[in-house]
This record gives C-alpha cells, structure tokens and sequence, in this order.
C-alpha cells in the first residue's frame, strides 16, 4: 500500500466569524490523483492556500512526505508545485525566461533540457520567444502548467489545470497527468468544474461544501448514490398521456419538442415503460442516462450546510439522502 503524501487533520481556516474551512481531514497516498471538488466559496482556494503555506490556518496540522508543514515549509515545498488558471506569471518575461527565473528557485543546476521538454509537451514551443503579457489565456494555462512540473515535484496541486484551453490540448494535458503519476508516481491534487475530466482523471473525490468534506468516494461512487435516472422518449403518439402519468406519479418531466424527458428511480423504468404501453403511448427512440458525477455535484451543491463527512460516517449516515 502506497504511504501518504499529503496528511491533513482537522484543517480550519476563520475570517473573522466566517469560517472558510470547517475542521476538515483527509489524506492523499503517492500516486493518487484525488479531485477538490464543491461548488464557488465551498472552502477549495483557501484550502490550497493553506496547503500551499500562503494563508496560514487557524487551526489543524498539515504533514506533507511525512514532514510537519510548519515546521519543514522551505524543505516541502521544494518537492511540490502549482498551478492555476487564475495566478499570473511574470508579464514581462518571456515563457523561456519566466519556466528559468521559477527553475532557479527549486535550485535545478541544468534547467533547460527539462524546459526544452516541458515546452514541447504542452506544444508552447512558437511562443517561447514571446512575452507572457502578449499571451492568450489558454497559452498562459500552458505556461503555468510547464512551471508546475518544472522540478519533477513529487505533489502537484492543479486548480483548474485546462480552464481555457482548446479540447485537443485539454486532452493532452490530461495525459500527461496519467504519464507523471505512472512514471514518477507523482501526487497530484485537483480542483476542476470540468466532471468529465474528474472521471477520466481522478482515483478518489473529495467534495467539500460550506467549508466542510460532505462525501469522500470514487467518482463512479459518488454517481451511484444519486439514484434517479433519466428516460429521453421520442413520442410518436401519446405525449399528453405520458405527461399525465408524470404528474400523477409526481416524477419531473421536461418537454421538448416531441422529446420528453423522465427523471425516475432507476429500479421503475420498466414498470413505468410498461405502463405507458399500456395507455397506448408510442415512441420511436429512447434513451436511458445513468446519474455522473455531474449529477451529484449539481443535487450535493443545492443543499444547505449539515453534517460533516466524519460525524455522517460515525452516525451511520453515509448513504446520500
């Protein structure tokens, strides 16, 4: 079993008489790809902050390589890297001499074969010349995505690693994330609203809301416990009949055209389909979507602030109501 990289215990972080992070814990092994997931203000960029050592906590311990954080910062740090879409990089420095100034500071003594590599990987290469000021957004991403495995870091955090980014290059961003986990066994940390990048990417999620971890399981897991899914019917006769045996068995139904659309438990598909068969109702397609990861991030993100992940598991409530 692969030890802990990233070890974080009753983690609190307090404006004021706001908390931005409840007591949170959690634990990150090498090699694992775990996904930050919650919806705006959850509590995600403090936490990285945190774990970053730029917000200081008003409570808990961070341990990172088996190290205490405040007391081995420096040492820590040189073996970790970040990224995020929405931190600037030096503007007035060209990508070449930006990925050098950040090398420097993780004291490498032949930066630029790694540099070289690095603006190949992330296909940078036209603009290594250019200045980070005359860059597009998405070439930013690029470049701050080359500073973050600039030192071959044994921990990355990634906030939002392909915000901005064309679908093709997102794609080979993401494979070099399962490159650097496999090869290296570098331990990444991933926040993202992309939820199909999360389930392409991530062994485990994380979902933290109103400042506390609500749920902690594989994204296939977290999908599985919201237990409606939805039937798409094109209707050939019937339609009307098919709303009036919604609404008389109180499941949502959406219209759309000569499309309508079922949310149901998915155990009472087949009763309902037999059901509107025998009304007479008549469709020519049909479709039946199993819940994501979106689906849960949609339902967890609408409820308001209850008990933590921990005190639900130790009261037996694990199962999502």
């Amino acid at each position: 079993m692969n030890k802990d990289i990233l070890e974080v215990k009753n983690l609190t972080k307090k404006f004021g008489d706001f908390v931005a992070v409840d007591n949170i814990s959690f634990n990150v092994a090498e090699g694992e790809i775990v996904g930050l997931l919650g919806p705006n203000g959850a509590g995600k960029t403090t936490t990285i902050m945190m774990l970053l050592g730029i917000t200081e906590p008003t409570g808990g311990k961070i341990s990172m390589f088996g190290l205490d954080f405040t007391k081995h910062r420096q040492e820590i740090l040189q073996k970790m890297n970040y990224s995020s879409a929405y931190v600037q990089l030096p503007w007035r420095l060209k990508v070449w001499e930006a990925l050098y100034v950040f090398s420097q500071l993780y004291s490498m003594s032949d930066p630029f074969p790694r540099i070289g590599q690095l603006i190949k990987a992330f296909e940078v290469e036209e603009f290594r010349n250019t200045l980070i000021d005359d860059l597009s957004a998405g070439n930013r991403t690029r470049v701050s995505l080359c500073k973050a495995f600039i030192n071959t870091p044994q921990l990355v955090l990634l906030d939002e690693p392909t915000s901005s980014l064309d679908p093709d290059i997102a794609d080979k961003v993401r494979q070099f994330i399962k490159e650097a986990r496999d090869k290296f066994k570098t331990t990444l940390l991933i926040t993202s609203h992309n939820m199909a990048e999360v389930e392409e990417l991530c062994d485990r999620v994380i979902f933290i809301n109103h400042g506390q971890i609500v749920d902690e399981d594989t994204p296939e897991g977290l999908a599985r416990k919201i237990k409606t899914t939805r039937v798409k019917l094109m209707m050939r006769d019937g339609q009307k009949r098919t709303v009036a045996y919604c609404k008389k068995h109180k499941l949502p139904i959406r219209q759309e055209d000569r499309y309508v659309t079922i949310e149901i438990l998915e155990q009472s598909v087949a009763r309902m389909l037999n059901e509107l068969a025998g009304l007479g109702v008549d469709y020519s397609e049909i479709s039946i979507d199993k819940p994501t990861l979106e689906d849960y991030f949609i339902t967890e993100a609408r409820l308001p602030a209850r008990k933590s992940f921990a005190s639900r598991v130790a009261g037996g409530q694990e199962q999502h109501e």
